[in-house]
């Protein structure tokens, strides 16, 4: 499968290319960020409300990594403004559109890494 043609977020070719082509490595840290998605948004539908800041900030950055690694370049922009705006506490009152864009596209991410994880298991 070739991930540049078949989805929509994810690019894997670097990840693939870091991890010399290791399955067990790759599916390891697949399942990873699986994980870290799901704290991520967690985090955002919990903090948000509460307008916990440095919470925010704190996880965004934890993220901010994975996005790049993962080539999901649709969510890049977007989480680099929201480190930025959680960070300094500034344009507060337009993050909650950038969150809500943030747990969309990360929810379609995680259904396309769940998707690379099958693929590798039938592979």
């Amino acid at each position: 499968m070739n991930a540049l043609e078949e989805y929509e977020y994810l690019n894997l070719q670097t990840i693939k290319e870091d991890t010399f082509g290791d399955t067990d490595i790759l599916k390891m840290i697949i399942e990873l960020f699986v994980e870290g998605i799901d704290e991520y948004v967690d985090v955002l539908n919990n903090a948000m409300p509460n307008e916990d800041w440095q919470t925010l900030f704190k996880a965004t950055h934890k993220i901010k990594p994975n996005i790049s690694m993962f080539g999901i370049t649709k969510l890049e922009s977007t989480i680099l403004q929201l480190e930025h705006n959680f960070r300094n506490e500034e344009n507060l009152e337009t993050v909650a559109i950038g969150v809500e864009s943030c747990i969309s596209i990360l929810k379609q991410v995680r259904v396309e890494l769940l998707t690379e994880l099958k693929l590798m298991d039938n592979g």
